[in-house]
């Protein structure tokens, strides 16, 4: 794959110049070539600054500067005009071919300038192609030569095989045929330094992830439609992926219910959610009337207050975990909540993906004023790859609110909102979704970081030269990581380094220690900390991807990183992971 100089697209970058970004950086034919984005010049033919697009250092065959134009083209009397996909027409200057040798020119001379005497850099084929990715190539004009345009059925086709078959008819063209293929190596790190010298600059990451922390806290402008939608709605119900919005979303309209007088109950399935969402509306809510926790534990507490408090306690006692759950809690909730005659003006449920079974609906039309059909509630689920609680079928439990919920309101969430894009993509390919399940939000953040192992000790070594890294760096707290893993502590890679001499590591349910000098990192299973997020996530023991469970708790834990990622893949999922990767080239997937 190209080194990609920088690594990654600016958040402005036309959606044409992705598409290329992307085919060039994961292209095995572009192993060892250094691509140039959005290269400034100080003059372009008559204009006094100019850029180009991409420039590609190609070892052993030629640098090529690349003008992209995406939408539909016009010319009409040697007047270039383009047209955006939301019909916004503009003109150009000049035709993009003039363009594109003009750069290429600009770029020639600027290296001449910078290299100095070097005959070597006179033996580089340089050359110059316009990329239209929407459409056919229009008619060439007259001097241009048929490798120099590259259409949409040429990038199908392949863009890196097309630059090296334009690349040997270049040599061809300058009778460079006969001479040593340049750039050799050495040239071409010369003209990498020459063109874009400050690119090696180290930036920490701490400061990366403040700055993606700093533009990743702000409501979108879908979640604000959302809450417009939920004021005008009393019933509603919101799919989206991880990411999406949904639990804050959640706590936010709970808030706004509450300040409006009315009697609140914010529910989830997941009891360390559960805890954040009581402690959030202890802090941020005081003084209005929210019952905020885990479905299970709001139950339970309901139950305790009522007469049969007694007889729920001996069935407790009696039932092991699975009957607790199928059979005590509903039978028992369902008498206590009908003797009390306690009901909430407002139903608020997160991770509805877990909780739509037909024992909980039948507790909350009872428990809710005016019951589901008619009272006043909302549910925010992802029903696809967060049910890692056996839910069932997205279509199950689609027919099971029907039923019990009669007509409401539906939309989707598609804004990812909580991960950089880097975490977002990636996330979602190594989980095995052909498509995008969102679109990736602005913030580009830092490289996920992925390292392999082939036993326990290498594991371990990776995980504690990561979190010391971690716990070295400026601008990254240790109560900003949490290590996740799809195993407990006592059986993960983690187990070993509970005590190390650099840091300790605590379950996320124990208290922080008093003594704030030594690091200590949190730790959960991906389980348990489905629908929390954490700045900065260590994921580890990934040791299988190949089925839809493991693809499905890998997506709950990923998705929990907001602006720093690191996953610790054992090497037998090598393969998983390139054909996940792959995905990045496909029609779909763009």
């Amino acid at each position: 794959m190209a080194k990609m100089i920088p690594p990654h697209w600016h958040d402005n970058t036309p959606r044409s110049e992705q598409r290329v970004f992307t085919l060039l950086q994961n292209d095995p034919q572009t192993e060892g070539w250094v691509v140039l984005h959005s290269l400034n010049l100080k003059q372009s033919g008559t204009q006094p600054y100019g850029e180009v697009d991409f420039v590609v250092v190609i070892p052993c065959a030629g640098v090529f500067c690349l003008e992209v134009k995406g939408g539909r083209v016009d010319c009409k009397d040697g007047a270039w005009t383009t047209t955006n996909a939301s019909g916004s027409t503009f003109p150009l200057k000049r035709s993009p071919f003039s363009q594109a040798q003009e750069g290429m020119h600009e770029i020639r001379k600027s290296l001449e300038e910078r290299l100095e005497w070097a005959p070597e850099f006179y033996k580089i084929p340089f050359g110059y192609a316009v990329v239209f990715t929407d459409v056919e190539a229009p008619p060439t004009e007259i001097g241009t030569e048929p490798w120099e345009v590259i259409d949409m059925h040429g990038l199908k086709a392949g863009l890196a095989a097309h630059l090296i078959k334009a690349a040997k008819q270049q040599r061809v063209r300058h009778r460079l045929h006969s001479s040593p293929a340049e750039p050799q190596a050495p040239l071409a790190r010369k003209l990498k330094d020459a063109l874009r010298p400050d690119f090696e600059r180290i930036v920490a990451r701490g400061t990366v992830v403040t700055d993606s922390e700093r533009r990743l806290l702000t409501l979108t402008e879908e979640q604000y439609h959302v809450l417009d939608l939920l004021e005008n709605n009393p019933r509603c119900l919101f799919e989206g992926a991880a990411g999406t919005g949904k639990t804050l979303l959640a706590l936010e309209f709970a808030r706004r219910c509450a300040k409006s007088g009315a009697r609140v109950l914010l529910i989830c399935f997941n009891r360390l959610l559960g805890q954040w969402f009581a402690n959030e509306m202890r802090v941020t809510g005081t003084g209005l009337s929210v019952r905020a926790g885990p479905f299970h534990k709001c139950l339970r507490d309901a139950i305790l207050t009522s007469v049969i408090a007694a007889d729920f306690r001996a069935a407790e006692l009696q039932s092991g975990e699975a009957e607790l759950f199928d059979t005590v809690y509903p039978l028992y909730g369902q008498l206590a909540l009908e003797a009390s005659h306690e009901r909430f003006d407002v139903v608020v449920m997160d991770e509805a993906q877990d909780l739509v079974r037909q024992p909980v609906l039948d507790l909350l039309n009872v428990w809710l004023k005016d019951g589901l059909r008619s009272g006043h509630w909302a549910f925010f689920g992802d029903f696809h790859r967060q049910a890692i609680y056996g839910g069932g079928r997205p279509e199950d439990v689609q027919q099971r609110i029907n039923a019990m919920c009669g007509f409401y309101a539906r939309a989707s969430l598609k804004q990812n909102c909580r991960n950089t894009r880097r975490i977002g993509e990636e996330t979602a390919l190594l989980s095995g979704f052909d498509a995008p399940p969102y679109r990736m939000g602005q913030v580009d953040g830092a490289p996920v970081d992925y390292l392999e192992y082939a036993d326990t000790d290498a594991q371990t070594t990776h995980l504690h030269t990561a979190l010391a890294r971690l716990s070295s760096e400026s601008g990254i707290a240790a109560e900003d990581v949490v290590i996740l893993s799809r195993y407990r502590l006592e059986q993960s890679a983690a187990r070993a380094l509970t005590e190390s001499a650099q840091f300790r590591i605590r379950s996320v349910e124990e208290q922080p220690a008093k003594d704030r000098r030594v690091p200590t990192f949190r730790f959960a299973t991906a389980q348990a900390f489905k629908g929390m997020e954490s700045k900065v996530i260590v994921l580890c023991d990934v040791d299988r991807i190949e089925q839809d469970d493991d693809r499905s708790l890998l997506y709950v834990a990923m998705s929990r990183a907001r602006s720093l990622l690191t996953v610790l893949l054992h090497a037998r999922t090598k393969a998983a992971v390139r054909e996940a990767f792959q995905k990045r080239m496909s029609e779909l997937w763009r």
